[in-house]
């Protein structure tokens, strides 16, 4: 049975050749069922397509806007350039992976099979670097940040415990039944919400006479919100609940890069803001909004007893 699929490998071999075809995620997808789809799912896959982005760059005229979109099927170590094929794919499998014609990860293979060239590279996709490629300006913060803060794949990429793949039949079935679970990172690109800031944005409220002091320290070793280019902005809510559960805002403002309003990297924001007497808690609410009115993420949002 190994010799027989020893003798198939030779239909891999598109996944690490570009020349007149390019290899596309939907083939990594044939066994790596859960990257893919957590890949089709993210940001990346829709890197290209995006409407915001077509507008932003008149449908792809601005071409100087596309190499990280669209970037070629090979590891740099700098700004990629933009692939000539498959642009519709975003930042695609082969856009992180392809490295000399072997597809590259963090991890030692668990099985006995390699249907295709292997690299094994830990130093290069668990450094901040790989991402840096295209997101310079946020990773100019990280770095300026200094020792000992998380890369972006530690808050980016959750660990999960799998096989790296789980395709079935055939002989398919061979190669994940001589694999072993491993610890890795999802394929989400995801910004953590509510339930997973723990630990990245503090929050403390004192009383001050009739009012309370408001204070958020993010954890984070860039702004808050950051990003290079397109349009995000968090809104910070102060509201105060009294014992029948109405609620008054206190205060709302906006974080933005553009308007000097964000929360440095690892710095704080603070108000003090007057309080009903009949108050007894205050809801502390941080929401990610972006383009659209239900691309709304909830970062924050607690309940702190008076």
């Amino acid at each position: 049975m190994l010799a027989v699929g020893l003798a198939s490998c030779a239909s891999f071999k598109h996944l690490t050749q570009v020349s007149n075809t390019f290899p596309a995620a939907k083939d990594c997808g044939k066994c790596h069922i859960d990257i893919h789809q957590e890949w089709a799912a993210s940001d990346h896959a829709h890197a290209y397509s995006n409407p915001h982005f077509l507008t932003a760059t008149d449908n792809h005229v601005f071409g100087e806007c596309l190499n990280c979109h669209a970037p070629e099927p090979m590891l740099t170590a700098h700004t990629p350039a933009v692939r000539s094929a498959g642009r519709e794919e975003g930042v695609t499998c082969v856009a992180c992976h392809l490295d000399q014609g072997r597809l590259s990860g963090p991890l030692e293979p668990t099985g006995r099979v390699r249907p295709h060239p292997v690299g094994v590279r830990p130093e290069v996709y668990r450094d901040a670097g790989i991402c840096g490629r295209c997101h310079q300006g946020t990773f100019k913060q990280w770095t300026d940040a200094g020792a000992g803060r998380q890369t972006c794949q530690q808050c980016h990429m959750p660990e999960v415990t799998r096989k790296m793949t789980q395709s079935t039949g055939g002989f398919a079935n061979f190669i994940v039944a001589m694999e072993h679970p491993a610890p890795q990172g999802r394929h989400t690109f995801a910004i953590p919400t509510s339930d997973s800031t723990d630990g990245m944005i503090d929050l403390e409220v004192r009383r001050v006479d009739a009012g309370a002091q408001i204070m958020l320290r993010s954890r984070l070793p860039h702004e808050l919100p950051t990003g290079d280019y397109g349009f995000r902005v968090l809104v910070l809510e102060a509201t105060a609940v009294n014992g029948q559960g109405e609620e008054h805002v206190l205060t709302r403002e906006e974080l933005a890069p553009e308007a000097k309003t964000a929360i440095s990297p690892e710095g704080t924001w603070q108000r003090t803001v007057t309080i009903p007497a009949d108050s007894v808690s205050l809801r502390i609410r941080l929401r990610r909004h972006s383009y659209e009115q239900q691309d709304v993420l909830d970062l924050l949002d607690r309940m702190v007893p008076l």
